[in-house]
């Protein structure tokens, strides 16, 4: 059983890698507004949740999983979430900041959120 568990813990690891896109992450804890034809990653979502662009388009996932400070003036509370399309791209595992990737290929480019897995999911449709 432990083996099992070592090889999803490994196999979520590398989930995490891969290239092709760019990321950043601000120091402070706030939601990063979306552009209007990007994406917001919110708590369990993204929204819009499919999108269809044409080839030659970069799209940007903006994160907006942080909610309000705490009421003894503690930082927002903020969940981490990753961009991981099937082909190996991916964001990192962050929990604000932005995440580009511009798609040169007409395809279907499925992915999802590292820790949601299908609960947490989109499509992008490049033609």
């Amino acid at each position: 059983m432990r083996a099992v568990f070592v090889a999803m813990a490994v196999a979520s690891l590398s989930a995490c890698g891969g290239g092709g896109g760019s990321s950043t992450g601000p120091t402070n804890h706030v939601n990063t507004p979306p552009p209007a034809d990007g994406i917001s990653v919110n708590n369990n979502s993204f929204s819009p949740g499919t999108k269809t662009v044409t080839v030659g388009t970069n799209v940007k996932w903006a994160w907006n999983s942080c909610t309000g400070a705490d009421p003894y003036g503690g930082s927002a509370t903020c969940v981490e979430h990753s961009v991981t399309f099937d082909d190996g791209v991916s964001s990192p595992l962050q929990d604000q900041g932005t995440f580009n990737r511009t798609f040169n290929a007409a395809g279907t480019f499925n992915y999802h959120c590292s820790v949601h897995g299908a609960a947490m999911a989109g499509t992008i449709t490049v033609q």
